[in-house]
């Protein structure tokens, strides 16, 4: 089963806007250069549930796209300033 490890700010930040946080897998394919694919956060529930498994970590909902769950752990972050925070997000 994955870990989710969730710092005190991200959880403040996260409680404060009142919504679910949803993490996925994107890939930006570029002409010249390989593949690349990173961990996508957003604020709200998914469009497309089956394809997520929903965690529930201190009365927060965190869903996580399935494929992603075969990593051990799940580390979110509050990054950025001002109007531009966000979670970040990465498996290890």
């Amino acid at each position: 089963m994955m870990h989710i490890e969730l710092d005190a700010n991200a959880k403040k930040w996260i409680q404060s806007k009142g919504k679910p946080v949803s993490v996925k897998m994107i890939q930006v394919n570029a002409c010249c250069a390989p593949p690349v694919q990173e961990l996508m956060t957003h604020l709200g529930k998914p469009k497309d549930l089956h394809n997520y498994e929903e965690f529930n970590i201190d009365n927060l909902a965190i869903f996580v796209e399935k494929h992603l769950l075969r990593n051990e752990k799940l580390i979110m972050k509050l990054s950025g300033v001002g109007i531009f925070k966000m979670i970040s997000a990465k498996c290890s």
